[in-house]
């Protein structure tokens, strides 16, 4: 089956279709498209993840300065902490360096002393 490709994906077509413009004809879907086209869903699906996380973390952190207000029980680490981690968090998305990359994520306060100045 011939197929129309482009930089970033294919389409099947018939022998006698005319091709858009920025396409080719392949006999095949060549290798390093179908490469390209599963490193742009790892990536997708990696961005997904960090996504979730982030929002599961920031109601975590708002829990965090909830309990600090309020003199509950707490993690390790200051008001001043948590905002600043707070704010790390908010821009760990799309365009962040490291992102999506788990081992890129911001560290809480407790584990920061290392890592991420508060």
């Amino acid at each position: 089956m011939p197929y129309a490709i482009t930089a970033t994906g294919w389409r099947a077509i018939n022998p006698d279709m005319e091709l858009q413009d920025g396409e080719t004809f392949a006999e095949e879907i060549p290798q390093w498209l179908i490469n390209a086209s599963a490193a742009a869903d790892a990536l997708r699906e990696a961005s997904r993840i960090e996504e979730e996380w982030r929002a599961t973390e920031i109601l975590e952190i708002n829990d965090q300065l909830m309990a600090l207000e309020e003199g509950a029980e707490a993690l390790p680490g200051t008001r001043e902490q948590w905002l600043a981690y707070r704010t790390r968090v908010r821009n760990w998305k799309e365009g962040a360096e490291g992102f999506p990359e788990p081992a890129n994520r911001p560290w809480r306060p407790a584990a920061s002393t290392n890592r991420n100045p508060p």
